[in-house]
């Protein structure tokens, strides 16, 4: 009887353990070998781990992926790629890829798998001076320790050229080579080469609707913004000598405007050799502002500017073609004192010096109603 109980208890306990071994092995899958890509199933991720990481939080890493523990997520599905972008989304890291670690029935455990991307530990200029470096240092964002990303150098080489661009010097090449940082792991050094070329000069400046004042008053009231001194006059006269027809050349009776011999010159001609004929961007904006004002000086308060268009004429030197709306010419009417308790309408008249049908000059009534608030303050 003894002998039958043993027999039984050691059949029950072998049995027990087959049923533990074949549900061991049927409820855990170690690696993606068992993932049907043509089906995929759902599962619950059970948990994620983060590997390649040496500065970068792992929590912080999980959690830019939108991954959590207790998820649902088809694999293979949309769940894992998207989470994927959402890492290169950030441009923290140089790789990523998340893989299967194991599945246990419905459980799945993921591995994210990181390389980091390098970080910078310094720059430096090549192709220019120490004065134009401390300047250029001054806008650069470039900040030690900060992940070298392709976002930094486009930033940075943008800001390298919109640097010279403002100082003239409009063709400058940037090149900026990464360099691998041996005293320091995953580090980079930026070398940033600078060519500035020489400074573009401006070749023509054009005008296109301004009926009322000429091109060269206009180009006069620019301050900084010159054209180059060019003499092409004996260049012009041949060209037009030897291509007109001699028909042409002996019965050609068409009137030429006093207006339109001076716009010849002043295209074929160009002797101001004491100013400066190079582009610079701060003062070329000064100067549409001048070209307003003068404008309005002049009695057109709707003056604007509609275009303006900078285009290359040769390596050295640009064009500048501007569009403009003059707008009606305005006068003075009547004028109309309110709140002057201490003066007469007539000596404020007097003083303002404007009179009823005189041109409208925003520049000059600014001027005077200036001198009337200081009078007034100094009780005068």
């Amino acid at each position: 009887m003894r002998k039958f109980l043993l027999i039984t208890v050691l059949l029950f306990v072998a049995v027990n353990s087959w049923a533990q071994f074949r549900k061991s092995r049927t409820n855990t899958v170690v690696g993606e070998s068992s993932l049907n890509y043509a089906n995929p199933a759902e599962y619950t991720i059970a948990g994620i781990e983060v590997t390649g990481l040496n500065i970068l939080d792992k929590n912080a890493m999980i959690s830019l992926t939108g991954l959590r523990v207790g998820d649902k997520v088809k694999i293979p599905g949309d769940g894992i790629s998207g989470a994927i972008r959402k890492m290169w989304k950030h441009g923290l890291v140089g790789d990523v890829s998340i893989k299967v670690s194991k599945i246990e029935g419905t459980n799945v455990y993921l591995t994210i798998i990181l390389a980091e991307r390098p970080r910078l530990t310094s720059f430096y200029f090549t192709g220019i001076n120490k004065s134009k470096e401390s300047g250029l240092k001054d806008d650069l964002k470039l900040i030690r320790g900060k992940i070298v990303t392709d976002a930094m150098i486009r930033n940075t080489q943008l800001a390298v050229k919109k640097y010279f661009v403002k100082k003239g010097f409009l063709n400058t090449e940037v090149k900026i080579t990464q360099e691998k940082d041996t005293l320091h792991q995953d580090g980079l050094k930026l070398r940033i080469a600078v060519n500035p070329k020489s400074k573009v000069k401006i070749n023509r400046i054009s005008f296109d609707g301004n009926d009322a004042l000429e091109d060269a008053v206009l180009r006069k009231k620019f301050k900084k913004t010159k054209e180059r001194p060019r003499f092409t006059l004996h260049r012009t006269l041949l060209t037009e000598l030897f291509t007109i027809k001699p028909k042409e050349f002996f019965t050609s009776t068409r009137d030429v405007t006093w207006r339109e011999t001076k716009e010849f010159i002043n295209d074929n001609v160009k002797l101001n050799i004491f100013s400066a004929s190079k582009f610079i961007k701060t003062d070329y904006d000064e100067d549409k502002k001048l070209l307003i004002d003068f404008y309005n000086s002049k009695g057109y308060r709707d003056a604007e500017i509609i275009s303006d268009s900078i285009y290359r004429y040769n390596d050295n030197s640009i064009n500048i073609d501007f569009k403009i709306t003059e707008g009606p010419k305005y006068y003075f009417r009547n004028i109309y004192w309110t709140g002057n308790y201490v003066y007469t309408d007539k000596t404020l008249n007097s003083v303002l010096g404007i009179k009823k049908g005189d041109v409208y000059n925003k520049d000059n009534i600014d001027k005077k109603l200036q001198v009337l608030s200081t009078d007034s303050k100094n009780g005068v």
